[in-house]
């Protein structure tokens, strides 16, 4: 049988595109900061909204200190709020509470403020962050996944970026989660090995990872953020200067996915929802990235239960998004050896 020589071109065309598809993959991977290439990957509906598997987790907490894991059974039914007797309600966190050298104490000391640039050094993304260890910081994905270079600003209170006020700062290389992805903001996490190491003093500390599984009993209990985040979603709107501490409900999943489904909107897995009252108190621009901090009955200091995610605009009624801790620990201990029992 005579072979037409336009399917001989076709085949030929479909060889070489499938040459520069795997050449431009290779090409990510190389030049990426990513642990794996594809992290522009869409997720069907069923993949967001599925449950987390908490099998590794579990076993990771099962396999350490084997004499602490009754921290991991804490009964969040008598939580206590974390205590921040600020100076005045205005906020730029929406409805925040302005912290003062009085009350920026643990864990609030363990916040940072993180800012990535472009390679001709155009700020693309202010965001927030937590303190871990000397050389480790947790925040956001979305955050850093498209900087070139990011740096980040510990212990103080006032705008760190643009007053003279003395900050510890260091630039930081940015390791994202393999299954993070942008288009939906699923697996939204990343460390941040610091260039410098941190020295731990009165205003700069660290904070512990909460071991609570998230669960329904967590619903409505109250949980604590903090950031710089400006009080509008205005173009170029400028951050805060002072940090902002505010206390916000935990929503349940099924009325976060009511109030967010008008809009189009569906968080995706492992993330939790905080709620706004009336649009006037939560988090804006900037505030992604900072830690959500959970106070159990047995805790003598908030620990990190999620990191803050996704906000549907400022101020509005929607909920924000942020973080499940739990899922990601043994992803997190793999990266840093951080003990977190």
């Amino acid at each position: 049988m005579r072979t037409s020589p336009w399917i001989v071109v076709l085949a030929l065309l479909a060889q070489a595109s499938a040459r520069v598809s795997k050449g431009l993959k290779e090409d990510v991977k190389k030049r990426s900061n990513f642990d794996s290439v594809d992290a522009t990957k869409e997720y069907t509906l069923e993949a967001l909204v599925a449950d987390a598997n908490y099998t590794e987790t579990e076993i990771y907490l099962s396999n350490i200190k084997e004499e602490s894991t009754t921290n991991s059974g804490v009964d969040p039914t008598t939580a206590k709020p974390i205590s921040h007797n600020g100076t005045d309600d205005n906020g730029r966190i929406l409805g925040g509470t302005l912290l003062t050298a009085g009350t920026f104490v643990l864990p609030l000391t363990a916040y940072v403020f993180v800012q990535s640039t472009n390679a001709v050094g155009t700020v693309i993304q202010d965001c927030g962050g937590v303190i871990l260890s000397t050389v480790w910081v947790l925040t956001a994905a979305h955050c850093v996944a498209l900087a070139t270079d990011v740096t980040v600003f510990a212990g103080t209170i006032a705008d760190p970026v643009n007053t003279a006020t003395p900050t510890t700062q260091s630039t930081a290389m940015a390791i994202i989660h393999p299954s993070f992805r942008q288009n939906c903001l699923l697996n939204d996490i990343a460390l941040l090995s610091l260039d410098t190491a941190l020295t731990f003093s009165a205003t700069v500390g660290k904070a512990s990872l909460s071991l609570v599984r998230p669960t329904i009993a967590l619903d409505n209990f109250i949980f604590t953020t903090l950031g710089f985040g400006p009080a509008t979603d205005a173009p170029f709107a400028s951050i805060g200067s002072t940090l902002n501490v505010v206390d916000m409900q935990n929503m349940n999943r099924v009325t976060c996915n009511q109030q967010t489904a008008p809009i189009y909107v569906l968080y995706p897995g492992n993330t939790g929802c905080l709620k706004t009252a009336g649009g006037t108190k939560g988090i804006c621009n900037a505030d992604p990235g900072g830690p959500v901090f959970y106070e159990s009955p047995t805790d003598d200091f908030g620990k990190v239960i999620g990191i803050n995610s996704q906000i549907l605009g400022c101020p509005r009624q929607q909920p924000s998004s942020f973080t499940w801790i739990y899922p990601y620990i043994p992803w997190i201990h793999s990266k840093t050896f951080i003990n977190f029992m």
